[in-house]
Parts: C-alpha cells; sequence; structure tokens
C-alpha cells in the first residue's frame, strides 16, 4: 500500500518554477500535518510566520525554496489552514486540540484507500 503523504508521488520534490522544495523538507511537513511531530526551526518557523526565523535557520537548499514551501503552504488546497500561521495554531495542531489533526488524518486516509482501490 501507498504511504500516506501529502506530496504525490509525481511531484516528490514540489517544483514551483526552477526550484524544488527538499526532499527531507517534505518529509518534514508530511511528519508535522501527517504525525504531529514537532518540527525544526526552520519549518516552525515557516508554520508561525516568521521569516527572519526561517531565513537565519534554513540550510542551503531551504534558503532557496522559502518561497516555494509557502506557496504550496497557501495554495495547496488540503493543507488545512488551522494548522499553520501562528503560534497558537501550530500549539494546537501539534497537541491535536479538538481532534483537529486525528480528524485531517482520518480524511487523509480514507483518500489515500480510496486512490488505491482505484489504480
Amino acid at each position: 500500500m501507498a504511504k500516506l503523504t501529502l506530496f504525490p508521488k509525481e511531484e516528490k520534490s514540489r517544483l514551483i518554477g526552477e526550484l524544488a522544495i527538499p526532499p527531507h523538507t517534505t518529509e518534514a511537513l508530511d511528519s508535522y500535518f501527517l504525525r504531529g511531530w514537532e518540527p525544526g526551526g526552520f519549518i516552525t518557523s515557516i508554520l508561525t510566520n516568521d521569516l527572519y526565523g526561517a531565513v537565519r535557520s534554513a540550510d542551503f537548499s531551504n534558503k532557496h525554496a522559502i518561497y516555494e514551501i509557502v506557496q504550496w503552504l497557501t495554495l495547496e488546497p488540503i493543507v488545512p489552514k488551522n494548522s499553520w500561521g501562528h503560534e497558537k495554531l501550530v500549539s494546537n495542531w501539534l497537541y491535536d486540540v479538538d481532534g483537529r489533526r486525528t480528524k485531517f488524518v482520518d480524511m487523509m486516509e480514507k483518500l489515500l484507500i480510496w486512490q488505491t482501490l482505484k489504480e
């Protein structure tokens, strides 16, 4: 069975223009959104809209992908809007307040099962 991910297999490195979101970053984003794992400083800065912190803590690959990551967060319809934007939303997502992350993961698992059955 396919692995549950927010990044479809045909775009594991999300391309927008010439740059890509690095694979280690897509894995960290999957871990945050699907498992509630606390991300590192760079992704936490992105998720909490801390531009200075994001630029300061980005590795070489991510310094060039900040725009693409923000575009993915804001334009990808599957990304829950109540999971990022400021510290309180990120904290609520990590601690699964009101079961918001659990509900999202349940929906994603059902979607994956449905897509797998259609293949």
